[in-house]
């Protein structure tokens, strides 16, 4: 009997965040060539942080896998990493010197906020989640850059609609992200995250707003349907997300 060989830390990343965050994998896709394979790479290992939290909401083990993850950079930066399909695409992108290995153990820190199972306590709460995380996570590749700003707002607001797309399900496994005492239910949010999509491309590094892009998308189809989570174009996928992007592509925003 014949067994397929493993395949490389690359391909391995791509094959999950394909199949398991496919508008982040639209987005690698519309980033610079050189810069493509970092980007899968980053959000392959957001996948990772964001199963840190156990289904029984048990803080010590998530605190345990997060500690994994610092563990793991700590070997990167000493040459010596683990094998781990990931960890080993982690530490390409370092050698290539796209990431700040520093920068990317912010993010495993504000991670520990996923541990809480409290909601946020109101908008200007959950948006420094929002930026901390997905917000350094896109602008892991251009710190440095003059696009480093714009990254960072147009992974927030990104990470704003998602947080609202995906409310039910929190809710429904006992961690809701939503403040509750924020009036007008998700709308806030939605237009939070409208505003923050307007961010404008920063020439030469027009990839780092291609969240932005998709974010945009998801505010008008939620705002079509009144920022009802409940609603099946809320939680849906955006049909239009490729056209989307490659219009932006096309008239130079991206």
């Amino acid at each position: 009997m014949k067994h397929s060989p493993p395949a490389s830390d690359a391909q391995y990343c791509e094959d999950t965040v394909r199949a398991q965050d496919s508008d982040r994998y639209l987005i690698a896709f519309f980033q610079q060539r050189r810069l493509r394979q970092a980007s899968v790479a980053l959000a392959a290992w957001n996948l990772e942080l964001a199963r840190a939290r156990p289904r029984s909401g048990e803080t010590a083990i998530g605190l345990m896998r997060l500690q994994w993850h610092r563990e793991a950079l700590q070997e990167i930066r000493e040459g010596r990493a683990r094998r781990h399909p990931v960890i080993g695409e982690l530490a390409a992108a370092h050698a290539a010197r796209l990431v700040d290995l520093d920068h990317l153990e912010g993010i495993v820190d504000a991670r520990e906020r996923d541990l809480d199972p409290a909601p946020a306590a109101n908008l200007d709460d959950l948006e420094a989640y929002a930026r901390a995380t997905a917000g350094a996570l896109n602008a892991a590749l251009w710190q440095g850059t003059p696009a480093a700003a714009a990254a960072a707002d147009a992974g927030t607001a990104f990470a704003l609609i998602g947080l609202m797309r995906s409310e039910p399900i929190n809710q429904a496994a006992g961690r809701p992200w939503a403040p509750k005492s924020l009036r007008g239910g998700l709308r806030p949010i939605v237009e939070r995250a409208a505003d923050l999509a307007r961010v404008k491309a920063v020439p030469g590094h027009r990839g780092a707003v291609a969240p932005a892009i998709l974010a945009a998308g998801y505010v008008e189809r939620a705002r079509a349907v009144g920022s009802d989570p409940q609603h099946p174009i809320m939680v849906s996928v955006d049909p239009g997300r490729m056209w989307r992007l490659a219009k932006a592509r096309l008239l130079g925003r991206l």
